[in-house]
């Protein structure tokens, strides 16, 4: 994952990619907690919420297979389904890791 994809989505400059990816990861990592917290007391809402979220902030950025993991964990919270939610966790904290070390490496 590369913050260059938020230059040619959203046609904005290095620095200005570089401020949004930097947001986006402060966004991802909190809200990727409220998830863990969420699944260790069983609370569908708040997972919903912190999906729902991580799903506007990825998807305007134009990291669409972020939004859409972020749109399935959604709708499962929603749901009440939270049985599986661990590997969807793990995948958008997998993007969480690769878009930090794009930022680090930039």
């Amino acid at each position: 994952m590369d913050f260059r994809n938020i230059e040619s989505f959203l046609n904005v400059d290095t620095n200005e990619a570089k401020a949004l990816g930097s947001l986006l990861v402060k966004t991802l990592a909190f809200d990727l907690e409220k998830i863990r917290r969420g699944l260790k007391d069983s609370d569908a809402e708040s997972i919903s919420f912190a999906a729902h979220s991580i799903k506007g902030a990825s998807g305007n950025l134009g990291f669409d297979r972020l939004s859409q993991v972020a749109a399935n964990l959604e709708t499962r919270a929603r749901g009440g389904r939270l049985d599986g939610l661990e590997e969807l966790l793990l995948n958008m904290q997998g993007f969480l890791e690769k878009l930090e070390s794009s930022l680090a490496g930039s």
